[in-house]
């Protein structure tokens, strides 16, 4: 190969390696993207009240207030206890279920003449939103800014020491308990836990 080809051949690699090496500026531009702050929501719920009273239909008085502690029950009565329910949800989806199930067992030997223990939810204004039988109650409510509650009752978005709802238990004392049965006995009434627990519905 003689040097003119040799010297042509060179300067094409090496004009290749040039080229390889760099790039070309074709346009382009950029824009910042904004940051931002997410925020997350709000869930709370506590029990700011408790009472219990007879409710009794034959009495002149009923409903009025009773010491369940000093209490005696006798057939025929019928006593309620009532939680009174403060609770906070705030949350663009939040919905929730306030439940109390399996609440407030009972166990002992007066436990078998107390019968018809049911369970209700009643809103701030004294309406029924919710009933239960004995192995509990539950409604599910939506926070104050859920954008599409539907027919959901909603909850502020935080507690303020005020009852939002009540959940209220009732028992009866059977009134064909006959003889002397059932006489100075006990029933245990078990704490009961209401909880507000998010749901995706």
């Amino acid at each position: 190969m003689n040097k003119k080809t040799t010297g042509i051949i060179a300067g094409a690699a090496g004009a290749a390696l040039l080229l390889a090496g760099s790039t070309f500026a074709l346009w382009s531009d950029s824009g910042k993207a904004p940051g931002g702050v997410i925020t997350s929501g709000n869930l709370d719920v506590e029990i700011v009240g408790t009472q219990w009273t007879d409710v009794s239909s034959d009495r002149s008085d009923s409903p009025h207030g009773i010491d369940l502690a000093s209490f005696k029950a006798v057939p025929g009565d019928t006593i309620q206890g009532e939680y009174a329910v403060d609770a906070g949800l705030e949350g663009d989806n939040l919905v929730a279920n306030l439940a109390l199930k399996n609440g407030g067992a009972l166990t002992g030997a007066l436990q078998d003449g107390l019968v018809d223990v049911t369970y209700t939810v009643l809103d701030a204004d004294r309406k029924t939103v919710a009933t239960g039988s004995s192995t509990g109650v539950d409604v599910t409510l939506a926070s104050a800014d859920n954008s599409a509650p539907g027919t959901l009752a909603q909850l502020p978005a935080a507690v303020d020491g005020t009852a939002d709802f009540s959940v209220v238990v009732s028992v009866t004392f059977d009134r064909s308990t006959s003889d002397r049965d059932l006489v100075q006995a006990q029933a245990d009434l078990a704490g009961a836990t209401i909880q507000l627990s998010q749901v995706r519905a």
